[in-house]
């Protein structure tokens, strides 16, 4: 088997079909295995085992007895995974047809690389309109610039199965776990190249708004990454550890001003100052002023 796609699907069912079939679909023949971790009778994994009964001689079905969280369900399908290449999908995106022949026939030019990764198209799911933004185009580069600039989703990579289980997969982290399974493979001297192509959709849906809990999830899985950087402080120039705790700032200012809660959001003004009296930028000026008006 050239690849198995991994799909980890939580509270999602409606949304689960159209990712199966964007990958059975693809060009080139690939392995699909969809991880439920809704939990093993609950309503939610009995409704999903219905959408997908209809592809069951087609996937590979897997439901984790207890909700487990995304680096488990990502790891067990790591584990049971039969493709020399691995990719990643969410249960409500779906990939373009060449996707995986396009990443697995780069990766077999580029013996030297681990990985690769290819930009996505984003779209809102309500107006299907297309939303261009940078985060769409993946950023790598040394382990320094990914830190300072790094951009990445788990989707957008294609890995051989080899080097993501010599890392161990993912860690046990609430957010960012792409970003963190990055840093922990550029301290392993791993080397990843940029496809400029889009290569699978990302929906964005309109109801996406933060809770309290979230913020706080967000906030501590910031921390386990800063705490992770904060190992190798003596790789950075004073001005590129700035610019570190600039983007650290305002990341987190970001996820306060998302939240549907005017209170909670009023929070983020913090970050965004500690952002601007980091490095002097009035796009967090612009921010706060954001903020309070919202």
């Amino acid at each position: 088997m050239k690849a198995s796609v991994i799909i980890t699907t939580y509270k999602r069912a409606a949304f689960l079909l159209n990712a199966i079939e964007s990958v059975l679909s693809q060009s080139v023949i690939a392995e699909v295995i969809v991880v439920d971790d809704n939990g093993f009778g609950s309503l939610e994994q009995i409704e999903t085992y219905k959408v997908l009964e209809p592809y069951l001689d087609k996937i590979i079905y897997i439901a984790l007895s207890v909700n487990s969280g995304a680096c488990f369900a990502r790891n067990k399908g790591i584990e049971t995974a039969k493709g020399e290449y691995i990719f990643f999908l969410d249960d409500d995106d779906v990939f373009l047809p060449s996707k995986v022949e396009i990443q697995t026939a780069f990766l077999d030019n580029h013996l030297q690389l681990e990985g690769c990764l290819a930009a996505f198209k984003r779209i809102n799911y309500e107006t299907n309109e297309e939303i261009l933004a940078d985060s769409n185009s993946p950023v790598v580069g040394n382990y320094k610039n990914f830190v300072i600039k790094g951009n990445f989703f788990t989707p957008m990579l294609c890995i051989r199965k080899s080097a993501i289980e010599a890392i161990g997969g993912f860690d046990n982290i609430a957010r960012f776990q792409d970003r963190y399974l990055m840093i922990k493979a550029l301290l392993n001297n791993y080397n990843f190249e940029i496809i400029n192509d889009a290569l699978h959709i990302m929906y964005e849906h309109q109801d996406e708004r933060i809770t309290q809990a979230g913020v706080e999830k967000s906030l501590k899985s910031l921390d386990i990454i800063k705490n992770e950087v904060l190992k190798t402080k003596e790789k950075f120039t004073d001005k590129e550890w700035l610019t570190y705790l600039q983007k650290d700032f305002r990341m987190r200012g970001m996820f306060f001003y998302i939240s549907k809660h005017y209170k909670i959001r009023l929070k983020g003004i913090v970050y965004f100052l500690k952002s601007f009296q980091t490095i002097y930028n009035i796009y967090d000026l612009k921010m706060i002023f954001k903020t309070i008006l919202k």
